[in-house]
């Protein structure tokens, strides 16, 4: 089966959803479209309502001003009480997610799964700072606010989606770009610590939760985290995650999903061929065999990262590419 990451490079709502329609039947997805308005980007649609977060919709930038405390005990209350309400996304900075929605209906006897997404607590935490610029993730205070955010905005989505197709599972990745830096220089933040992290936000969420890296990283960290789905750029790094071989294999006998990324979502897209993925499919078949887990007719196969960063034209290539490959 196939599905798609979130981002995509038009300005209507419907375009994208007749391309998700056409391509990704059995798991569609909600569209974002940052090229559309900045604040469809990966951190406003997520940040609305949370307290201390300064938000400017028309740059789609935002900041936490840490000398704010109000509004906090109230959000610490909404958290505790499970008012789910109080953590809804607006229409205004997800479009795509109302309009997907309305319009699921038209394809709802060929749904197997419905995927939705948000940005990943790491991810947030390192792209949020503070007023001084400071990564927000090293403000263990009000990062406990950034963890919860989050959670309770999975949870919400994930209603929306059920009070509408009840019979339907759902599919939710955190999307964490920023984990290709984990390890470096640049973050401070130890294995057990991001493990703990992941852990947090993760539990207690009623859906297969997944986590989307579009890049290198360190994959012990996902492989020991209480997550179903790794979705990774196989694409660009299909060997990396083999290098773990121990972790893996621990992560497949308890059931959990390698979901490969094979198509590519940069400008490669315009020279590769249906042959071109599929000669990479059986390049990843090959390597999960012998390692257990589920079986590889299960596999959820996805573009490499969000196509949002395409021209039109590219992105359409790139779904049509995941299509093919169900057809080949």
């Amino acid at each position: 089966m196939v599905t798609g990451i979130g981002s995509f490079p038009f300005d209507n709502v419907d375009e994208a959803i007749d391309l998700i329609f056409s391509t990704c039947k059995e798991i569609p997805f909600w569209p974002q479209l940052p090229k559309r308005a900045p604040f469809e980007n990966m951190y406003i649609p997520f940040l609305q309502g949370v307290p201390c977060v300064v938000i400017d919709e028309q740059s789609g930038s935002a900041f936490v001003n840490s000398e704010e405390t109000e509004g906090i005990e109230a959000f610490y209350e909404n958290v505790q009480d499970e008012k789910l309400g109080a953590f809804r996304i607006s229409e205004t900075v997800a479009p795509g997610f109302y309009r997907f929605l309305g319009r699921l209906k038209e394809i709802e006897n060929d749904v197997k799964f419905i995927k939705a997404q948000l940005t990943g607590p790491f991810s947030m935490g390192l792209g949020l700072k503070d007023e001084n610029g400071k990564p927000i993730i090293y403000n263990y205070a009000y990062f406990d606010i950034i963890k919860k955010a989050l959670q309770m905005k999975a949870k919400w989505m994930i209603a929306a989606i059920k009070d509408r197709y009840p019979e339907k599972d759902v599919i939710l990745f955190f999307d964490e770009p920023y984990l290709v830096s984990f390890g470096s220089a640049y973050v401070s933040i130890s294995k057990e610590e991001t493990i703990s992290i992941f852990d947090e936000v993760l539990g207690g969420i009623e859906a297969r939760r997944g986590i989307h890296c579009c890049g290198n990283t360190d994959w012990s960290v996902l492989l020991n985290a209480d997550v179903d789905i790794i979705n990774y750029d196989a694409f660009n790094f299909m060997e990396t995650i083999f290098y773990f071989k121990d972790d893996l294999k621990k992560f497949l006998s308890r059931g959990g999903l390698i979901s490969p990324g094979l198509v590519p979502s940069s400008e490669q897209v315009s020279a590769a061929s249906v042959d071109d993925i599929a000669a990479l499919w059986k390049s990843f078949e090959e390597r999960m065999a012998g390692l257990g887990g589920a079986p590889l007719a299960d596999a959820l196969i996805t573009t490499s990262c969000g196509v949002g960063s395409l021209k039109p034209a590219e992105a359409v290539r790139a779904m049509e590419l995941l299509r093919g490959l169900t057809q080949a």
